[in-house]
């Protein structure tokens, strides 16, 4: 897995470099070695540069690209004090480039590569004055451009912003910051990369998982194994309302085979006519229905109906009721296999004691979107937004849970350990979706464990997103083109 690491821990990261490693201008050095490394420059590249490293970051490239014979130029935004950057800027000097203080008379056109090197990572709020007027120029124009360490105007903790530089490259210097993969990063980075450019750093940090750790997660499977080797799986959902989610879960979990040996679909008793031609390969286990032709408790019929299975994913489409409260408290003291919690079953536990999930003796994975995280949390969606790693780590640090953070990047989280998983696009936001996720996790919990199943689910989910955008674009998708494109995920295992 790739290290991501925050502001401080990237801060602390750079003041152990250049108190053990090498003087803080080397490492500038680095970085400006590292863009050039990443692209083939042409043309007239205009490199926009800051006061403070970000912009030594571009003074150090440009001194590289017309050692390079390249036709460079420099735009300066704000006057430079510190001493290092100084030097730097005299060295560019010396070498006869070409650079510009900014004026709002100053030409963006006539370029064809800009560099965005005016904010690092320190950079909080929103832009404002030249900055504002300068980043929206340059995303006026369709000139290819290169943001280095992170966009301008870009949050490097939670990805959030108003305005931030269009990148067409973002590249990161020693290490991903949250900031590239969260929120509303996709929209302002086209391509991201990672350069190393010598920065120790053994303290705790995030993981972004990566196609890499999704090969090792799926070996070939073995000729000498059957069903049971899989595990069997349960799907408890669906309402007189919504029975199409308990649906499209089976699809997910059985039909398109994420590996789970046999599955069982719990639904009302009401509503099991209406699923019955959706099964497939499933088997169907009714629950009786109460006067609203929901699940009602029968504590007996629960007890078998979630016996023998290996993984039980709870709460799709369900309903938020006092039936439905009663079943999941019952699940979870009673229950003590792997469990997933998703959508209703979500909405009906945030209105319980969740001191339950610790006394519960199952593996439990939460899958909360933002809105269903705030309500079991109490905090406001606002609040998760800007600081959604430090949420989830809070959260699995006082409950004995894996959670799933949904958004435009995946957080799991375990303990107070935080994975990332960044595929996904624009396709998935149907409603549906997370029915499907919900479905290939319970699957993958067949026979793994309830960590790993979230991880590699999630990033299986996404892939299906980004086949999906490149197949039927961002608009067209349906959840049920979602499903069909997890066989092209999975062909290869």
């Amino acid at each position: 897995m790739i290290k991501v690491l925050s502001t401080k821990m990237m801060r602390d990261a750079d003041n152990y470099a250049v108190s053990n490693v090498m003087p803080e201008i080397e490492l500038i050095r680095k970085a400006g070695k590292a863009v050039f490394s990443q692209y083939h420059f042409k043309g007239k590249t205009l490199i926009i540069i800051g006061s403070g490293n970000n912009g030594g970051d571009g003074l150090a490239l440009a001194k590289l690209l017309k050692e390079d014979n390249k036709d460079v130029s420099i735009l300066q935004l704000f006057p430079i004090t510190k001493p290092h950057l100084l030097e730097l800027l005299s060295e560019c000097i010396d070498s006869f480039i070409p650079i510009y203080e900014y004026s709002s008379s100053f030409k963006f056109t006539g370029y064809d590569t800009f560099v965005d090197a005016i904010f690092g990572i320190g950079f909080k709020g929103e832009l404002e004055g030249i900055t504002k007027e300068v980043v929206e120029k340059i995303n006026s124009l369709r000139t290819y451009t290169i943001s280095i360490d992170i966009n301008s105007g870009l949050n490097a903790d939670n990805g959030i912003t108003k305005l931030a530089v269009v990148s067409d490259m973002t590249v990161a210097i020693g290490f991903v910051k949250p900031g590239l993969l969260l929120n509303d990063s996709k929209d302002y980075i086209k391509y991201l990369t990672c350069i190393n450019i010598g920065i120790p750093y053994n303290g705790e940090s995030y993981y972004l998982y990566n196609s890499t750790d999704f090969n090792k997660e799926f070996p070939k499977r073995k000729y000498n194994s059957h069903k049971g080797t899989y595990g069997y799986v349960g799907i408890m959902g669906g309402s007189y309302k919504y029975s199409g989610s308990v649906k499209l879960s089976n699809l997910a979990l059985v039909s398109l085979s994420v590996g789970a040996g046999v599955s069982r679909v719990i639904a009302p008793y009401a509503i099991c006519d209406s699923i019955l031609p959706f099964l497939l390969e499933s088997t169907i286990f009714p629950i009786t229905s109460n006067a609203d032709n929901n699940f009602s408790f029968e504590e007996d019929e629960i007890h078998s109906a979630i016996t023998g299975l290996s993984a039980l994913g709870l709460g799709m489409g369900m309903g938020v009721s006092e039936d439905n409260c009663k079943i999941i408290e019952y699940i979870l003291l009673n229950y003590d296999k792997k469990l997933l919690i998703d959508a209703d079953g979500l909405n009906n536990l945030s209105t319980m004691d969740l001191n339950l999930l610790n006394k519960s003796k199952a593996d439990i994975v939460l899958t909360p979107h933002v809105k269903e995280f705030s309500r079991l949390i109490n905090r406001s969606v606002e609040d998760i937004l800007n600081n959604p790693i430090e949420y989830a780590i809070k959260f699995t640090e006082e409950y004995n849970v894996t959670l799933l953070l949904k958004g435009t990047a995946t957080i799991i989280s375990k303990a107070g350990k935080v994975y990332i998983s960044a595929t996904g696009s624009p396709a998935l936001s149907k409603g549906g979706s997370g029915d499907i996720l919900s479905g290939i996790i319970t699957g993958l919990m067949g026979y793994k464990d309830a960590l790993s199943s979230s991880i590699s689910g999630a990033y299986i989910f996404g892939r299906c997103g980004d086949l999906a955008l490149r197949k039927y674009g961002s608009y067209s998708p349906l959840p049920r083109d979602i499903i069909n494109l997890l066989k092209e995920i999975m062909k290869k295992y």
